[in-house]
């Protein structure tokens, strides 16, 4: 039987209490705060994607994880790269590989048999939730997009968008229905927290709550268990080894907002490409962290 964890609870009533603070305080200082917790919580969360796939390859030597770590720049720069040349497909490829992260990471269960529907219901939940987030913002979300494409969002395009993913989770929920029906009351009641944080609050205010307590908490603490099971204390074991691949990431952002011109495209449009960015390997890591470790 599933048990509804104390964290699923503090979690809904964070979120709540988020909402009323997104409501009452200040736009600026909100900003500010939701910049701080991503590039806090939200990258190291992501920080020990090498660690782990220097664990599933059993690499032991410095110069083995040394070709790791140049792989895994070439693979972000190629990120960079592909973001400024092909931002749009570059965009959709993001919203594409997160959709599915951010359902794996809050559907999965061990007891859930891994398999294509599965996957594609962990997409659809996902893709639900960045349609609802769009959706709920689509003046903010027109604008980033295309600061980030140079392309013009038509007017209907977030509600065909909400439509569209709304149909497809629905058809995937109904298709494995009986394999997450014992979760569903707990993510009901923490879908509809969400719901009021996105339609009350700003995006990246709304973004920042998800993304640092919906998805990187939950994930630093799984990681935190798989790689360091062995340490007293996990968690302090993964953010200190998670340290020096955390400042990395900050020093490459603070590089591109330096020689980045603002006036072509603006911090927040920025900070969401240094994190599409930075996403897929982070996804390919825990996708076969899991895997290998957990399923």
């Amino acid at each position: 039987m599933f048990q509804i964890k104390h964290f699923d609870i503090q979690k809904i009533l964070i979120t709540l209490i988020c909402t009323m603070l997104g409501v009452l305080l200040p736009d600026m200082f909100l900003t500010f705060l939701a910049a701080i917790n991503v590039l806090t919580i939200g990258i190291i969360h992501g920080a020990n994607d090498l660690y782990i796939v220097s664990k599933i390859r059993r690499t032991t030597t410095k110069q083995h994880f040394s070709y790791l770590f140049i792989i895994y720049i070439l693979f972000v720069f190629i990120m960079v790269l592909a973001l400024y040349r092909f931002p749009l497909w570059s965009l959709l490829l993001f919203v594409a590989i997160s959709s599915f992260h951010f359902g794996e990471q809050q559907w999965y269960q061990k007891k859930i048999a891994k398999s294509a529907t599965v996957h594609f219901f962990y997409a659809a939940f996902g893709f639900m939730l960045f349609a609802l987030l769009f959706y709920t913002h689509k003046s903010q979300t027109a604008n980033i997009i295309l600061e980030i494409t140079k392309a013009q969002s038509p007017g209907y395009l977030f509600d065909r968008f909400l439509m569209f993913a709304s149909s497809i989770f629905i058809i995937s929920l109904i298709i494995i229905y009986k394999q997450i029906k014992l979760q569903l009351f707990i993510q009901a009641i923490g879908f509809l927290s969400l719901l009021l944080l996105f339609s009350q609050t700003s995006l990246l205010w709304s973004f920042s709550v998800y993304f640092v307590l919906w998805h990187s908490l939950p994930s630093l603490k799984e990681q935190a268990t798989v790689l360091h099971s062995h340490d007293s204390s996990p968690i302090r074991s993964y953010v200190k080894s998670a340290i020096p691949y955390w400042l990395l990431s900050l020093i490459g952002l603070t590089a591109a907002i330096l020689f980045v011109d603002n006036e072509i495209i603006s911090l927040t449009s920025l900070f969401f490409a240094f994190l599409a960015a930075i996403t897929i390997p982070h996804v390919i890591a825990i996708f076969l962290m899991h895997k290998k470790y957990i399923s």
